[in-house]
């Protein structure tokens, strides 16, 4: 019998819904001097490698790119790598654990701008461009940025090491590499790379990509980086204001202001602030204004935007950033904002907020808005976010759900503890499955158990669908079991299926098996058809 034929029977019968050279040398990397971490280096350093490169020699940068095309001869992939003047105060691909800054990932690259735990500066200075270029054509298909002092397997291809260039052929070169590529990641990578530079033209080569590009990535990655290199405040405040300019790159704008360390930034945010009428980059500017080094100045900002802004979407903006900042104050700020302010999507972002503060007061306040909010729907979010902290609440959410009365704040509790691991809280579900005076409480923790993965979750569901007094319940339980892995549920939900004593159950069992679709099931209704 067909496998549809066994289905549509079932379904009549159970009511189942069913890359020659002027020279070439093999050069191995590993040098006599042990390398230091990345963020040590405090001078320019030589072009150290750790792998082997091919070496290229050649009068400049195209003569040695040209060489390096005549030394690979194939029509496979090959890198050509050259290092150049790494501007201070940016890493990549550093090797630190701990870093306080910020962190932007483009293709293979990290770039980090900060500091160590320790309060040192991170930096990297020994770094290449690395062009991934096509045997056939010569094309660069793909470029990088890395990190000299990292082992890498440049993806099995092979790679001519082209020496240090300076500023002007390797700025000029990147420069045409961008312009070549108006629409493709190449562009922006071109970009990240000139920003690298230590060089004067460097900022004077980004606002021009600004001003002329068509590729959105690469004005982007040129807004971004001119706030880096500094010192271009009056021109990023231009692109702030232009209301003729697209949103996204005045966002962009107000946040190179934002992460840069000039130390009228702050200032200059505020002014925007005021002055910027559009309010998808008024709420830019108040973001932007959370990334900036003035941190006491920042907060100051915040707060006051979160009290007294008339957009609404502006407040839940500073009121997210505020969670971002490490200090006592910053829960009774947001306790006040949460009291004052009439508004239940801001009172939402509010509790999101103190649930991403890790301060005992933060889950202190939580708590007792999980107790006595007078609005449900803000009530079941304080709890809700309350269970984000995990373990640490378990204990103070057994206790409200023991005290409380109310059926959907008991139900809220519930969910809120099925989404933290341990077995504290497991305990629980149990508790309840096993014995609440609610029958559709016990129903809620059985499904919330058989989404646990674990035998004591299997065995209970097991032993209620054959002992629990409650039809409803055992019903559950069976439903239950089908939300397992196919491995758990169809032996099961087969021998439910055969054996159970009440009839409603083995109908349960059948429809789930009818449902999974599993090959055992299909066996199982073949030998029930025949006989």
């Amino acid at each position: 019998m067909s496998y549809a034929n066994v289905i549509r029977l079932l379904t009549l019968g159970f009511v189942i819904v069913a890359t020659g050279c002027v020279r070439a040398d093999r050069v191995t990397s590993a040098t006599a001097a042990e390398v230091q971490p990345a963020f040590d280096a405090q001078a320019q350093a030589p072009a150290t490698t750790i792998q082997s490169f091919t070496t290229v020699t050649g009068a400049d940068l195209n003569a040695r790119l040209e060489a390096a095309a005549r030394q690979h001869g194939k029509p496979g992939p090959y890198w050509a790598a050259y290092a150049f003047d790494v501007r201070p105060g940016v890493a990549v691909d550093p090797s630190i654990h701990e870093f306080h800054g910020s962190m932007n990932t483009i293709g293979e690259t990290s770039i980090f701008i900060g500091r160590t735990a320790s309060g040192m500066t991170v930096e990297t200075r020994n770094l290449a461009v690395f062009l991934l270029r096509d045997g056939n054509n010569n094309q660069v298909g793909r470029m990088e940025i890395y990190n000299l002092e990292r082992k890498r397997e440049y993806g099995g291809y092979p790679v001519f090491w082209l020496g240090r260039s300076n500023n002007e052929e390797s700025l000029s070169y990147l420069q045409g590499l961008a312009a070549a590529a108006p629409m493709s990641l190449l562009g922006e990578r071109a970009v990240l790379a000139i920003a690298l530079h230590d060089d004067v033209h460097v900022a004077g080569l980004l606002k021009n990509f600004v001003r002329t590009s068509q590729n959105e990535r690469v004005r982007s990655s040129s807004v971004h980086w001119l706030g880096q290199v500094g010192g271009e405040q009056t021109f990023l405040a231009d692109i702030v204001r232009n209301e003729a300019e697209d949103r996204k790159l005045r966002r962009q704008a107000a946040h190179a202001i934002g992460e840069s360390r000039d130390h009228d930034a702050l200032a200059l945010l505020r002014n925007l602030y005021d002055a910027v009428k559009d309010s998808e980059v008024h709420r830019g500017i108040v973001q932007a204004a959370g990334d900036n080094q003035d941190q006491d100045g920042a907060f100051a900002f915040l707060v006051k935007v979160a009290r007294t802004d008339p957009d609404r979407d502006a407040r839940r903006t500073a009121v997210r950033q505020l969670s971002e900042f490490e200090r006592d104050s910053v829960v009774e700020e947001l306790t006040k904002i949460y009291s004052s302010d009439s508004d239940a999507e801001v009172k939402r972002t509010v509790l999101h907020s103190l649930a991403e503060t890790k301060s005992q007061k933060a889950q202190a306040r939580l708590l007792e808005l999980a107790r006595t909010e007078q609005n449900p729907e803000l009530r079941r979010q304080a709890i809700h976010v309350l269970a984000e902290r995990g373990e640490a609440v378990v204990e103070d959410l057994i206790k409200l759900y023991e005290a409380e009365r109310t059926p959907d704040v008991r139900r809220t509790i519930l969910q809120a503890l099925s989404e933290i691991k341990g077995t504290r809280a497991e305990d629980k579900l149990f508790q309840v499955a096993r014995a609440d005076e609610s029958l559709d409480l016990r129903r809620q923790a059985i499904r919330m158990l058989g989404e646990r993965a674990g035998k004591r979750s299997l065995d209970f569901l097991s032993t209620t669908v054959e002992s629990d007094a409650n039809t409803e319940v055992q019903i559950q339980a069976v439903r239950a079991i089908s939300e397992r892995r196919a491995d758990e549920a169809v032996p099961l939900l087969i021998k439910i299926a055969r054996s159970h004593s009440n009839q409603l159950i083995r109908k349960q069992a059948i429809r789930s098996l009818g449902e999974s679709g599993d090959p055992r099931a299909v066996e199982f209704f073949k030998e029930v058809l025949t006989k």
